[in-house]
């Protein structure tokens, strides 16, 4: 299975729970940052096709090689989201480049994916 395989067998499962803009203390402006949901058993496989043993990945090893970004914006979770504060769309514009990511386990079916733009700092 390629990677672009197991993104696809698992994308509908994939909830946006939320999106949003959050202040960073001395940051130029505050960053955008999407919450996940995402299968175990997706994280499990991508776990496989890196032959890695650890029990979850590096957070933004996984977003950049699944291309959950790209996906993101060209699905129909765009507009069903619409109804946060702020749009899935305008945050993914931000969360191209570099970006914190971190997993939590949420249940034994479930990880939360947390993904916050890089923000830049005003220098002393």
């Amino acid at each position: 299975m390629r990677m672009q395989e197991l993104v696809d067998r698992y994308f509908n499962q994939i909830e946006v729970t939320y999106t949003g803009y959050v202040p960073i203390s001395d940051a130029k402006s505050d960053v955008a940052t999407i919450t996940l949901e995402i299968p175990f058993a997706m994280i499990r496989e991508y776990q496989r096709l890196k032959d890695s043993r650890k029990r979850l990945p590096d957070g933004a090893e996984f977003w950049r090689e699944t291309g959950l970004l790209t996906r993101l914006k060209n699905s129909d979770k765009v507009s069903r989201h619409a109804h946060f504060d702020t749009t899935l769309s305008d945050v993914l514009d931000y969360l191209g480049g570099k970006c914190w990511v971190d997993f939590a386990r949420m249940s034994k079916d479930k990880v939360k994916l947390s993904v916050t733009e890089v923000p830049d700092f005003y220098e002393d």
